[in-house]
């Protein structure tokens, strides 16, 4: 004998399990979504046989992934302020590019050493800067990645290679 009670949990039984079925599941993608960037202070930590690279930006600390040649770069400029920009993981940032900006909180200026007829110039992306009164020793860095303080167009300044010339 088929009874109300049964005929209504036959027919509210598989609409709350249709309903229950409907609802998305959770997004756990582990892959950052489109481009990054972080600005901070590079930190080289570990020992000489396991380094890692970190940017310390005010009370957060992160880790950095790169490729060999920037990776590279970056344990060379331990203590400098920079601009990464790449990709955001659940446990690291993964760098595609990086700029230099600041060394003990004086602004630089990062790019590569070229000399153009005799005259030191800094290429960089925004283009040729003159360096009106370079240290003698960047005459040595021609094609070589760094960054400059100072006044670029009188000098006295200061330097940090980067990227050593080829």
């Amino acid at each position: 004998m088929i009874t109300r009670a049964s005929v209504a949990l036959c027919t509210i039984a598989p609409l709350m399990t249709l309903a229950m079925s409907c609802q998305r599941p959770a997004h756990t993608s582990s892959v950052g979504i489109g481009a990054d960037s972080l600005t901070g202070i590079v930190s080289i930590t570990g020992t000489a046989f396991e380094q890692g690279i970190v940017l310390r930006s005010g009370e957060s600390v992160t880790y950095l992934s790169a490729g060999a040649p920037d990776s590279a770069a970056l344990s060379r400029i331990g203590g400098v302020e920079v601009r990464v920009t790449g990709r955001r993981t659940p446990s690291l940032f993964r760098v595609d590019h990086f700029t230099a900006l600041s060394v003990a909180g004086a602004p630089v200026t990062d790019g590569i050493v070229r000399n153009d007829g005799g005259r030191l110039v800094l290429e960089t992306v925004r283009g040729r800067i003159p360096l009106g009164n370079p240290p003698a020793a960047l005459r040595n860095l021609v094609d070589a990645r760094v960054w400059v303080g100072g006044p670029l167009d009188r000098g006295p300044n200061s330097y940090g290679i980067i990227v050593p010339p080829p």
